[in-house]
């Protein structure tokens, strides 16, 4: 499997940012990332935070090749929908899929089901490295 998100160049200002995005993280994207963190939904490794080609991603799954967004209130004005826009088309070239979660979907029961609709959507993989991918 290709890593997309490995061996970019990243902007330290951008590292920055992330960094801080995990220490300063919203209450539904620490429910989210407790529910995910240390593969324990499906076995998956999720990084928090992610730089991909200058932006950085709430949550990225490289076995899955998707982005799970948390859209809070910030992301409800013309300027942060254009921006979101951008990088769901900027992941999109790179076929990586961007779900986004509103604030109330990010309990366990909604972030279970969703990433398990996302596995079972998927042809059958029998690749190294995909964990537990096929429907566990």
């Amino acid at each position: 499997m290709v890593h997309l998100v490995r061996n970019q160049d990243i902007n330290r200002d951008k590292l920055e940012l992330a960094k801080q995005f995990r220490k300063e993280a919203t209450l539904s994207g620490n429910i989210v990332w407790q529910l995910i963190r240390n593969r324990k939904i499906h076995n998956l490794k999720w990084r928090r935070q992610q730089i991909i080609e200058g932006f950085v991603a709430d949550f990225y799954c490289s076995d899955l090749n998707v982005v799970l967004e948390i859209d809070g209130e910030v992301h409800d004005n013309d300027s942060a929908r254009e921006y979101d826009q951008l990088r769901t088309e900027i992941f999109e070239s790179l076929g990586i899929t961007t779900y986004r979660l509103k604030n109330e979907d990010c309990d366990e029961e909604h972030i279970t089901k969703l990433i398990t609709d996302i596995i079972n959507s998927l042809p059958l993989h029998t690749g190294e490295g995909r964990g537990e991918v096929r429907g566990s």
